[in-house]
């Protein structure tokens, strides 16, 4: 697909990418994209999702919705039905794909369908963009963007838009869904995390604890500061916010504090 960027199309595309980058929840991360990518692909209304995969079933978790203020998206019914929707087999790829969903259904059966009838319809949807992010064969999640019949479909220079951002957005959800390099999401594998408790006690906050979690299985600051994509002054005022916090007076100390349990 051919498609030409004008200097303005490629710079924004850039701070896109950009801002995403410095995101540190997959709420922020929701947020800032969806609020972001408007200006270069207009929609309606959207939604992202975290997905994971139990029983050879999606699960679906922290929903994020945007769309007017005067219209609301029944998530709930979306997200505990057990609609069927294109995405679903592009998901079981093994990577990252963006598609448009009239690219892959025959009209008048997606005229009859529950999820058309229920979901799209009742919200005065019908077209849709979506992307689902898959890296190293782990589920990460997908967005979708949707469109009224009136507006028409979405473009295929709007394609090419996502698809220069999927692989940031994928690696940056990545990061966020394993938190950091040797330690999965998974609470049952291999690593060590400081527990909740003394997190709260001390007041530390989501990157402090990121940072705390790294180091304490053996990353060294460079890798902390390259995976978390800060600058080495962001992570040296980390570490002295939480010296001040805990009470730490240098690195041995702090591994002391946490590892003594």
């Amino acid at each position: 697909m051919a498609v030409n960027l004008t200097m303005k199309e490629s710079s924004y595309i850039s701070q896109v990418i950009y801002r995403i980058n410095l995101c540190d929840s997959f709420q922020d991360l929701s947020r800032v994209l969806l609020s972001q990518i408007k200006t270069i692909i207009p929609y309606h209304k959207a939604m992202a999702l975290k997905v994971t995969s139990r029983n050879n079933e999606f699960v679906y978790e922290e929903p994020y919705f945007i769309g007017p203020d005067n219209e609301s998206f029944d998530e709930s019914r979306f997200v505990e039905g057990s609609y069927r929707s294109v995405w679903w087999e592009y998901m079981d790829a093994p990577w990252s794909s963006v598609f448009r969903a009239s690219d892959a259904r025959d009209e008048e059966e997606w005229c009859r369908s529950a999820l058309y009838l229920d979901i799209y319809k009742t919200q005065n949807l019908y077209y849709a963009l979506q992307a689902t992010f898959v890296h190293n064969d782990i589920k990460l999640g997908m967005i979708g963007l949707y469109r009224t019949k009136k507006d028409g479909d979405f473009t295929e220079k709007e394609m090419f838009f996502l698809e220069l951002l999927k692989i940031h957005i994928e690696l940056k959800l990545y990061r966020l869904v394993t938190r950091y390099r040797g330690f999965k999401a998974d609470p049952t594998a291999p690593g060590f995390a400081a527990p909740k408790a003394m997190i709260n006690e001390f007041g530390l906050t989501r990157r402090e604890e990121e940072i705390i979690n790294m180091l304490l299985n053996g990353a060294a600051d460079p890798a902390v500061i390259e995976e978390l994509c800060i600058t080495r002054s962001t992570f040296e005022k980390h570490i002295h916010n939480i010296y001040k916090k805990t009470g730490a007076k240098n690195r041995v100390s702090l591994f002391g504090i946490f590892r003594s349990l």
